[in-house]
């Protein structure tokens, strides 16, 4: 089965580290963001990845020539929303697809989560459902689909994991959805067009996905960095290592204190620091600093 991913957005909320990574690609726990994303769906059996690139597209390619499968890169050349993107990486077929965003992290099993004969969207329970995409279910389905409603009738907010049980009916509605030019705060939502396809009569079903990983925001990815790190280094006489602590090859670390919650990436090298809950970037330099709660690079920066 065939997955499509979108990673083609600017990860503004990530500057300015998004400058320099696409956003998919910044680590947490000791490796990027896309690889504790596609590892578990090679698990569950799919090997056909459309990414849907834009932004820093060619770190994209790039970084999954480390990987065998069936990978293709779509690009989206105009910015028109989450729906627009997908479509980009539609085909007119009857076979399921599923469609993962590229910054949430998922603990499941794929292939339960695909059992489904019908489309199945996953789901969380959230305390403001305001800031979310949200459904309504009555009677196990989904009656509506809303997109960041002020007053949305329930608290499930969909989490960014889709199956379709039939991509060519999801690209006819996309298509159905721009063609009426549909917008919601200004571009083409999946929603839009997932509540098109309630009303022409498809039945959708909600999984709960309770574990899963938000890494579009600093603070979420700080937050998943301390749910998924595993302890990984050498030792390093002179500093003190609070666990749980990664650090990369190459890296020297000198008369500092590093942890808990802390990823370093390779070749950094840290001198008389305290970094405590944060993730360094690779190929930094730290010196006679303290690091708090922060994402951090080579050239000073932090978010």
């Amino acid at each position: 089965m065939k997955a499509i991913i979108p990673v083609a957005g600017y990860g503004t909320r990530l500057m300015p580290h998004t400058e320099r990574y696409q956003k998919t690609l910044l680590p947490l726990a000791g490796k990027s963001a896309l690889d504790f994303i596609l590892n578990p769906l090679f698990d569950s059996g799919i090997d056909e990845v459309v990414f849907i690139v834009g932004h820093l597209k060619e770190q994209v390619i790039d970084h999954m020539k480390k990987y065998d499968g069936k990978f293709s890169f779509i690009e989206q050349k105009e910015r028109l929303g989450l729906g627009h993107a997908i479509l980009t990486g539609l085909k007119n077929t009857n076979e399921p697809v599923l469609v993962q965003l590229g910054d949430t992290i998922f603990n499941l099993d794929y292939s339960e989560f695909c059992l489904s004969t019908e489309n199945i969207i996953g789901v969380d329970e959230v305390d403001d459902p305001s800031r979310f995409g949200t459904v309504e279910v009555k009677n196990g389905k989904v009656v509506n689909f809303f997109e960041k409603h002020p007053n949305p009738p329930s608290n499930l907010a969909i989490s960014g994991l889709y199956y379709f049980n039939n991509e060519g009916k999801l690209k006819s509605a996309i298509e159905e959805l721009i063609k009426r030019d549909i917008k919601t705060n200004n571009e083409y939502q999946i929603t839009d067009a997932l509540q098109i396809m309630v009303k022409e009569g498809e039945n959708f079903g909600v999984f709960p996905t309770p574990n899963y990983f938000d890494v579009g925001v600093p603070e979420a990815i700080l937050y998943s960095n301390r749910r998924l790190l595993v302890s990984h280094h050498q030792d390093y006489p002179s500093s003190k290592i609070i666990e749980p602590v990664f650090i990369g090859d190459n890296c020297k670390i000198d008369n500092s204190i590093i942890g808990p919650y802390v990823t370093i990436m390779n070749n950094c090298d840290i001198y008389n620091s305290k970094i405590e809950d944060s993730i360094i970037l690779e190929h930094s330099n730290i010196s006679d600093k303290q690091i708090i709660g922060k994402i951090a690079a080579k050239d000073g920066s932090e978010a």
